[in-house]
């Protein structure tokens, strides 16, 4: 079976949460014998050089990608506003990028062609008119949701106006794009459930992300407990986490007065306000060039998420390092845990600093919840397991 994965940013390295869901993606597909090449738009507001790329990496996914200007800029924001496409689909559209797609399709055959995000839908009549694969859309969220629940945060009248126009179109262009597609692959029931409420008779199945275990040889699994420290851990570019973070800063923070309890807060892209709030017992950091180290010496994970959806590759990676995760509801959407066995839920503020409290002053409850949820993740969320479903799924597709 041969796969074309279309990727609407970089997969690789795999530094966040979506390049994650992809990277797994691929490399699950090549454990489990399936020839997958990789194209990729490399967007210049997070360019990576291909170069750097390793060459095993590059041979093993016959990689190609291709820069492109997917940056919001206000001008063209405006602009938009009198045509009648969606200014977050208009962006990620590219005549390079189409040129190069149809060229691949031309030269080789593939069985699956699979969008990695409802943006790159543009390019599906590119794919019909040059091969007869079956394509599939795997969206890391319903994005029209993201951007309606940050919508009714924003206090700018003039920016809500125009935003809501642009979240209308989208969510027209979501809903249709069903019809388009011979399969969806959603991240969590909640999705399937909101994809399978549009037009068409497309077949939807629930795969959540894997996760790469290898990465976790010579991790100490025990030097967590060396402290009291909660993080955060998120890209700050990303809206929900942004919402997230103040919520937490401005809500939940002043709650807590025990002042031997640290908190860091760390992302790429981290916003000049939240430095602000750097104190003496409040660390904030940009990115981290290394994930795992920076987790090893923490075991409270915090996951204040207000809006989004899909699943969370923070918390699928905080479970295989058998963190103690305290999220909201929305936060671990899309995982099967149970609360106060495998993680903590937590809505309200008075809710999220009481866990809090509770999880620093107690290392035996952390201990057996971080126990609980590295069980769930290696029964669950494996990604050579997750593959699996995703060839089976493959296969029903081609069989019909």
């Amino acid at each position: 079976m041969k796969v074309l994965q279309i990727c609407h940013k970089m997969p690789f390295p795999p530094f966040d949460g979506g390049a994650q869901v992809m990277h797994f993606t691929t490399k699950g597909l090549i454990a489990n014998k399936i020839d997958v090449k990789v194209l990729a738009i490399n967007p210049t507001r997070i360019f990576i050089d291909a170069n750097e790329l390793s060459e095993d990496y590059k041979s093993s996914t016959r990689f190609e990608c291709l820069k492109v200007d997917t940056r919001i800029k206000p001008f063209n924001f405006l602009i938009n506003l009198f045509k009648r496409e969606s200014y977050f689909i208009e962006r990620f559209i590219s005549r390079e990028f189409e040129d190069k797609l149809a060229a691949i399709l031309k030269a080789e055959h593939f069985d699956i062609v699979q969008l990695e995000h409802l943006y790159l839908c543009k390019y599906i009549n590119v794919i019909k008119l040059q091969s007869k694969a079956k394509i599939i859309l795997r969206p890391q969220n319903v994005e029209y949701i993201i951007w309606e629940r940050y919508l009714k945060g924003l206090k700018n009248p003039i920016k809500k106006i125009a935003l809501s126009i642009a979240i209308k179109r989208l969510k027209k262009y979501e809903q249709s794009v069903n019809s388009q597609l011979d399969g969806i692959m959603a991240l969590t029931n909640e999705d399937a459930a909101i994809f399978s409420s549009f037009s068409g008779k497309t077949s939807i199945v629930v795969i959540p992300m894997g996760y790469d275990y290898e990465k976790l040889t010579g991790y100490n699994y025990e030097k967590q407990y060396s402290s009291s420290v909660v993080y955060h851990l998120g890209t700050m570019d990303w809206l929900p986490n942004e919402e997230a973070v103040k919520w937490f800063l401005k809500k939940v923070l002043p709650l807590i007065n025990d002042k031997r309890i640290k908190f860091i807060l760390a992302g790429k892209k981290m916003p000049k306000w939240v430095y602000n709030h750097e104190s003496e017992n409040v660390s904030i950091l940009d990115e981290i060039s290394n994930p795992l180290n920076f987790q090893e010496d923490k075991h409270i994970m915090i996951v204040p998420l207000l809006s989004g959806s899909g699943i969370r590759a923070k918390i699928i990676e905080g479970l295989a390092l058998g963190k103690t995760i305290i999220s909201t509801t929305i936060g671990a959407q899309g995982i099967e845990y149970e609360n106060g066995k495998d993680m903590l839920i937590a809505d309200t503020e008075e809710e999220f600093a009481t866990q809090i409290v509770r999880c620093t002053n107690s290392i035996e409850l952390c201990r057996e919840i971080g126990k609980n949820a590295k069980q769930l993740s290696v029964r669950n969320y494996h990604y050579e397991n997750t593959t699996k479903k995703m060839i089976a799924f493959y296969k029903s597709l081609l069989e019909k």
